[in-house]
């Protein structure tokens, strides 16, 4: 079925389901109609099955019809598989023992997607590291680079609200991106930072205000102590960068770097399109500070996950 058919994806699969990222994601796809079957899977099956009655009850207040709740694996492959299964992360922890968690993890579920793919659905990657582990999962579980792609889009809204805070506008009025890595190696794009579609003429000391409030995010989210991840955020971006894949618009996201000039062979965060049911990136135009700083950041990408093993 072509990616581009308003029908796109029809039976779509959350494996981690009962999680707040994976619930997330499940309310938005279903309150939304995204889909015409969903399958909420996780290791805690009593609260996968609470979330399908709550969700369907969620559904009839909405009057929405569809996509259909089920609890349990698909009985044959689906079009997109949502992976959200993860450990979670301690604000004062390792980054690399999370890091070699959830990469254990992942190597656990492999089959298991591979198998809900089939020959021809896509693998959409939530757990973080997601650069790292969608090139991990690429060379050393042989996911094919063309089917996998992961959620990167949370940087890009940071970033924006971050702009719209220090020139004191609506967030809705600007337009902006995060490209690279997520997390250390991100790059916010200020050459493409546009404010009701105009470019920006920045006050004196305002790029770096704006940096340190974005490279500033995950301190001040750890510092209250919450306990979980910034889920709906996530939810809401899934069902966004769904619906914009299905409907042939651009959209960040971690995708295969491969064939892109000038770009180290990895995954990373790039504006990406839906060609003939596959994901395609595409390189914008960048000042040589910030192509330099992408072309750093997917080294560095690719280095953690061949060193992963």
């Amino acid at each position: 079925m072509s990616a581009r058919t308003p029908s796109w994806p029809e039976r779509i699969s959350i494996i981690g389901a009962a999680g707040l990222v994976g619930s997330s994601a499940a309310a938005s796809l279903a309150t939304q109609g995204i889909g015409q079957e969903l399958f909420l899977q996780d290791r805690r099956d009593n609260l996968v099955e609470a979330h399908r009655i709550d969700l369907s009850d969620a559904q009839a207040v909405l009057g929405v019809d569809r996509p259909r709740i089920l609890a349990g694996p698909p009985d044959q492959p689906v079009d997109l598989v949502v992976v959200a299964a993860s450990l979670p992360e301690t604000p004062d922890g390792d980054r690399r023992d999370f890091l070699a968690a959830n990469a254990k993890l992942l190597a656990s579920l492999a089959d298991q997607i591979r198998r809900e793919a089939g020959d021809e659905g896509l693998v959409l990657l939530l757990t973080n590291p997601v650069d790292i582990l969608a090139d991990w999962l690429h060379r050393h579980h042989g996911f094919t680079a063309e089917r996998l792609i992961g959620y990167a889009l949370n940087d890009s809204a940071r970033f924006r609200l971050a702009i719209a805070r220090e020139l004191g506008t609506e967030v809705t009025s600007v337009t902006a991106s995060v490209l690279g890595e997520h997390g250390r190696g991100q790059v916010p794009v200020f050459s493409s930072v546009r404010v009701d579609g105009q470019p920006v003429a920045w006050p004196d000391g305002a790029i770096d205000r704006v940096r340190a409030d974005v490279d500033g995010w995950f301190e001040r989210w750890s510092q209250l102590k919450p306990g979980r991840s910034s889920g709906w955020a996530s939810g809401a971006g899934v069902m966004h960068l769904i619906r914009s894949l299905a409907a042939g618009e651009q959209v960040i996201t971690t995708v295969a770097t491969s064939g892109i000039e000038g770009l180290p062979e990895t995954f990373m965060a790039l504006p990406t399109h839906l060609e003939d049911g596959r994901p395609r990136a595409v390189l914008p135009e960048l000042p040589h500070r910030e192509l330099t700083a992408l072309q750093e950041a997917g080294e560095s990408i690719r280095h953690t996950a061949l060193t992963l093993g």
